[in-house]
């Protein structure tokens, strides 16, 4: 599902306006009436309207008449400019709001807010970047703390469109509805706190398919991306995993489980020391005195790696497997200060899975931002890193270096738990080693993996869901999605 910027939907309105030769004001209409039948489905008897300046507003007007054209008993609009300051299309649709016979009042800091079974946000639009102030957060403060149900047009007033960044207050929303794309400021977090369920409404403008659009991964498009199984395939065909298993042996151990619960037809560890009690399908190779074999010795056959879960003390023997190894590879927890770009001129493709604490360590932000800002973390780590990176967290947000952006939309605090970071980082190493291209790889995996602790968490409960139950939950996340037909 495409995800558009607040400058990608202007071009799309302007190209709307100037090539498909829709009027503005006809997009306005569309827009209202749209909103005005998700409120109606609630069948209120009263609704406030709130409505800005701009076109947002005049999207506001137009709601307002089509509810009460549709029955509502009460429908009013409350506004922070009197009607006569409008401009261009807006002031035509409270026009002919008015001339309907729709009542505004023009809201005064400190007056009670009119009861209301529903308020409709449609304050400020998707162009709106600053934070709010005065009047306007005043009112959006009021908003939030006596109405019962919200539903904003487009974006929750207080919310960046394009990148979902929460600058003081903002709207907290039930539904927003999102006109022709759902704006990427509604997917990532903390936005989509703000935003509630996401419905986007179709008013004729055409939305290409075009590569520059960030993307909501659907289960569809994972159907679409897996590997297909043929009656001839084998072992071979889905390819070896490599890990490193380091001082705390479970983490190696969830990660190769999840690389083969991923499909990859075989696991290989390297391990330091005694032999491990391991799933008997797993392959362990020797890194000890008697067996003078380096990690990039017995690794060297593997398709794909998974380093970094569990390393520990470890970590700067290995090094030079980070940096240097030729093989698509994971690079995850104590492998991840490892990774230098400059260093590793030959290497295959990285793809870097940071929690926002390790995020925030590798670019030298503190983790607030890092929270505050993800997408824009996320971005400036996949660039400076030269690797494609999963910013895991809430709505984990996959990055590529040229641009590319995925945001997830499964997985729920049933993840939050020792290890489930370990399970992920096999997943996407076994959908590696099966030839899946790095930036696919990763955002099929997240969404499998958090489809996999969501299933867990329901039949387990969040509290008590462990990775262990996470990983063996992977088979069924992965037969959800095949059922699915693939698309985008």
């Amino acid at each position: 599902m495409v995800l558009v910027t607040s400058e990608q939907m202007q071009a799309l309105d302007r190209r709307a306006m100037e090539v498909q030769r829709i009027p503005g004001l006809v997009l306005m209409e569309l827009a209202g009436k749209a909103v005005a039948e998700v409120v109606w489905a609630r069948r209120p008897r009263r609704v406030v309207v709130l409505c800005g300046k701009g076109n947002n507003g005049g999207d506001g007007w137009v709601a307002a008449r089509w509810l009460a054209h549709l029955g509502v008993p009460q429908v009013r609009v409350l506004t922070l400019a009197d009607p006569a300051d409008l401009r261009g299309d807006a002031a035509q649709a409270a026009r002919i709001a008015m001339a309907s016979g729709i009542a505004y009042e023009v809201w005064q800091p400190g007056v009670r807010l009119p009861d209301a079974d529903v308020y409709v946000d449609g304050l400020l639009g998707t162009g709106a970047s600053r934070p709010l102030a005065g009047d306007l957060a005043a009112l959006v403060e009021a908003v939030n703390a006596c109405s019962p149900w919200t539903v904003a047009i487009d974006v929750p007033s207080g919310i960046d469109a394009s990148t979902g960044e929460v600058r003081g207050t903002a709207v907290r929303a039930q539904v927003t509805v999102c006109m022709a794309a759902q704006k990427l400021g509604t997917a990532v977090w903390p936005g989509c706190e703000y935003a509630g369920e996401v419905r986007v409404a179709d008013i004729g403008i055409s939305v290409p398919d075009a590569p520059e659009y960030a993307r909501l991964t659907t289960p569809a498009w994972v159907a679409r991306v897996l590997p297909p199984r043929t009656p001839a395939s084998h072992k071979g065909t889905f390819g070896k995993v490599g890990i490193a298993v380091g001082e705390m042996a479970g983490a190696a151990l969830l990660a190769g489980t999840g690389a083969a619960r991923s499909g990859a037809g075989y696991v290989v560890l390297g391990v330091p020391g005694e032999r491990l009690v391991a799933p008997y399908e797993f392959i362990q190779r020797p890194l000890c005195a008697d067996h003078p074999h380096t990690l990039a010795d017995v690794l060297a056959d593997c398709q794909a790696l998974v380093l970094g879960p569990g390393w520990g003390r470890r970590t700067a023997d290995w090094a030079v497997v980070v940096n240097r190894a030729p093989q698509p590879a994971v690079i995850d927890a104590d492998a991840l200060p490892l990774w230098q770009p400059a260093a590793g001129a030959g290497a295959g493709p990285r793809v870097l899975t940071p929690h926002p604490k390790e995020c925030a360590r590798l670019l030298g932000w503190p983790m607030a931002d890092v929270q505050a800002r993800r997408l824009a973390a996320a971005q400036t780590l996949a660039r400076a890193a030269q690797a494609v990176v999963v910013l895991k967290g809430y709505r984990t947000i996959v990055a590529a270096p040229d641009g590319r952006i995925r945001v997830n939309p499964t997985g729920d605090a049933s993840l939050a738990t020792a290890g489930s970071g370990d399970v992920l980082a096999g997943v996407i190493g076994g959908l590696l080693a099966q030839g899946l291209d790095p930036f696919d790889a990763a955002a099929a995996g997240v969404y499998l993996h958090g489809l996999a602790g969501e299933l867990a968490g329901r039949r387990l409960t969040m509290a008590a869901t462990m990775a262990s139950d996470v990983v063996q939950h992977l088979p069924q996340a992965i037969a959800a999605v095949c059922q699915q037909p693939p698309g985008e």
